[in-house]
């Protein structure tokens, strides 16, 4: 088993790992902010919807809604309103084909773009083109050969429908554009008008009170789909600023009982070790309390690695441990095998506190071993023996977590294994206790 380099002195506390292209830990959620620690951004509850797809769904869903109703509108007016005109004045035209290759025009783009909403997507920018073009051209055409009396009347079909399409086609680009298309086909219809004939002045003033009229609904259709259009953005924004505020306290609780956490595992095991130093119930020189005190700075040392952002979360905390151990004088060869699992952090803990307890206790030399590998996750460390009396291992505080110690020829090897989510099976390369403690 080729041994790794000794491990070096763990990153500080906050000290980021895997990070991606923009600098932000790969570990952590996007919705959870960056500098939360990994242990506290692992434990956020994972209910917590995400802002994105909901506020995408409400804009999407109203947007989807309101071309359903622009496309019901300009049916129901091509087919209510202009359908008939058209056949009641059929007769009168000198050109009836004319008038009918612009209705069936108008019909065909009708079709396509209720085909082209049938998936959900927004409208590809040429089509809209496109679109707008064939409809002034079926309005110039149908309106070229109309004598000056029957402009904006009945046989006028086209001028009732027109700016429709372009409420429809142009509801994603705004306003505006809405705006200058129906005036573009104001000024398009006066033109031909013009080259027509002059209006008398009776006849001009009915025009331009039924072109007001058309284009008023028009155009307050158009601004009741933006006004909705804000609607969906301020809903989204809405919606978005919530989620943000929960993910937030959800955040500040974890930390919270985080925090709280740590402190009552210091109260329990450092605070007593403090006091005593203190108070002199403890004597610094004896060789109980020098252990005690290094298995309590490697326990500290470990509890600050939880909050780095590392690739390899057992490994990273274990090696706090070693760091402690070779500020003593020990020699620690650290061997990995298996590629990284993710482990919970409570039984992280279980499986680094025996290791961390012979490691804290060793006196020359020590080698620790990580085997990772076919659903089974082994920690273990051989030391020497030390010559001041027997070390004292915990016994495991998670369920599924075995600790087994074996003492020989002056060895000592303690190995923590647990098994994960999957087989219980012990990978082939596996060694055994005989071959690691020797």
């Amino acid at each position: 088993m080729p041994d790794q380099p000794k491990a070096g002195t763990p990153g500080t506390p906050g000290t980021p790992g895997a990070v991606d292209a923009a600098g932000v830990p790969a570990d952590i959620p996007a919705d959870i902010p960056a500098d939360i620690p990994a242990d506290v951004a692992a434990d956020v509850p994972a209910d917590i919807p995400a802002a994105d797809p909901l506020t995408d769904r409400i804009a999407r869903d109203m947007r989807a809604g309101l071309r359903v109703a622009g496309l019901f509108i300009l049916t129901a007016v091509h087919l209510g309103l202009a359908l008939p005109a058209l056949l009641a004045s059929l007769r009168g035209y000198d050109r009836p084909w004319v008038q009918l290759f612009a209705f069936t025009l108008l019909t065909l783009l009708i079709m396509v773009d209720a085909l082209l909403g049938a998936d959900g997507r927004g409208r590809p920018r040429p089509w809209v083109v496109l679109g707008l073009t064939c409809a002034l051209v079926a309005s110039a055409v149908s309106t070229g050969r109309l004598p000056v009396a029957d402009f904006i009347g009945t046989p006028h079909w086209t001028f009732l429908e027109i700016g429709w399409f372009g409420v429809l086609l142009l509801f994603d680009a705004g306003l505006r554009p809405t705006l200058v298309f129906i005036g573009g086909h104001l000024v398009l219809t006066l033109t031909q008008l013009l080259l027509a004939g002059v209006p008398t002045r009776q006849a001009a003033s009915g025009m331009a009170v039924s072109a007001l009229a058309i284009c008023t609904f028009q155009v307050a259709a158009a601004m009741l789909a933006r006004s909705l259009g804000d609607c969906a953005a301020a809903a989204s924004a809405t919606a978005r600023e919530q989620e943000r505020v929960r993910t937030e306290a959800a955040v500040a609780a974890q930390v919270h009982a985080d925090q709280r956490a740590r402190y009552a595992e210091l109260d329990r095991s450092v605070m007593p070790l403090l006091t005593g130093l203190a108070d002199g119930s403890l004597d610094p020189g004896d060789e109980a309390a020098r252990r005690r005190s290094a298995v309590e700075a490697a326990r500290l040392r470990r509890l600050f690695a939880e909050r780095d952002h590392a690739h390899d979360p057992l490994l990273h905390e274990l090696r706090a441990g070693i760091d402690v151990a070779e500020r003593h004088g020990v020699d620690v060869q650290l061997a990995v095998r298996g590629a990284c699992a993710p482990v919970d952090r409570r039984l992280r803990r279980a499986l680094t506190e025996p290791v961390l307890a012979a490691l804290a206790t060793a006196e020359r030399d020590a080698r620790a071993t990580v085997v990772r590998g076919g659903g089974l996750v082994r920690v273990s460390v051989v030391t020497d023996c030390p010559a001041t009396g027997p070390t004292e291992i915990p016994e495991p505080t998670e369920p599924g977590v075995r600790v087994r110690t074996v003492r020989s020829e002056g060895r000592l090897l303690v190995e923590a294994s647990c098994t994960l989510d999957g087989p219980d099976d012990t990978p082939e390369d596996a060694l055994t206790a005989s071959q690691l403690v020797q």
